[in-house]
C-alpha cells in the first residue's frame, strides 16, 4: 500500500474507534510495522503520530527477514536487506533499508518515539498495581531510556549520542547471549 493510501485510511478512522475504546474504559496495545519498501520519513512520522494519539501501550518493530520468506524474497530482488546476521533479527534492530531510508535512520526513528510513548502507560499501570510500578517503575525506565543522558531527554544532538550509546548496549547483550 503507499503512502497516500495509508495516510487516508489513518484519516478515515478519525479517532472513532480510539474513542469507543476509551469510552468503554478500555487500553489499547498496538504492534506497528514502520516498513515499506517505499517508506518515507513522512510515512513513518504519520505512523508514529497516530500511535502517539491513539495507543497506550505500542509495540513498535521493523520487517525482519527470516530465511526462506516470501518477504526476503521480495527485500532481496529489490536490495534492500543491509544486515544478514541472524543475531540482530529481534524485530527492534533496523537490518533493512527503504528505497528512501537507511537502516540506521529507521531504527533511530523508532527508538526516539517508542521510548517516551512506553512512559504513557505508567499512570494506568500505577492506578492498577501501584506496588509493582514502586517496585519495577525503576527498571522499567532504566530499560526503556538505557544510553540517555540528561541531554538527549531534552532532545537536540545529545540524542544522536544516546542512540549511539542505546546500539553499543545492544550489541553487549547479543553478544552476551
Amino acid at each position: 500500500m503507499n503512502d497516500d493510501a495509508w495516510h487516508e485510511r489513518l484519516r478515515a478512522l478519525d479517532g472513532r474507534h480510539a474513542d469507543l475504546v476509551r469510552e468503554l474504559d478500555l487500553y489499547t496495545c498496538f504492534n506497528l510495522l514502520i516498513f515499506d519498501p517505499d517508506t518515507t520519513v513522512a510515512s513513518i512520522e504519520t505512523n508514529l503520530a497516530f500511535a502517539r494519539k491513539y495507543v497506550d501501550w505500542p509495540y513498535i518493530q521493523h520487517p525482519t527477514p527470516y530465511p526462506r520468506t516470501p518477504m526476503t524474497l521480495e527485500l532481496k530482488a529489490r536490495d534492500l536487506i543491509v544486515n544478514e546476521n541472524l543475531e540482530e533479527y529481534d524485530g527492534t534492530t533496523a537490518v533493512v533499508k527503504t528505497e528512501h531510508m537507511n537502516a540506521e535512520e529507521i531504527e533511530f526513528l523508532r527508538w526516539r518515539a517508542e521510548r517516551w510513548m512506553k512512559v504513557r502507560h505508567l499512570p494506568a499501570a500505577l492506578a492498577f498495581n501501584p506496588g509493582f510500578v514502586f517496585g519495577q517503575g525503576p527498571r522499567m525506565l532504566a530499560h526503556t531510556f538505557r544510553g540517555s543522558s540528561l541531554g538527549s531527554l531534552l532532545g537536540g544532538r545529545a540524542e544522536r549520542a544516546a542512540f549511539e550509546r542505546y546500539r553499543a548496549i545492544r550489541r553487549a547483550e547479543r553478544e552476551y547471549l
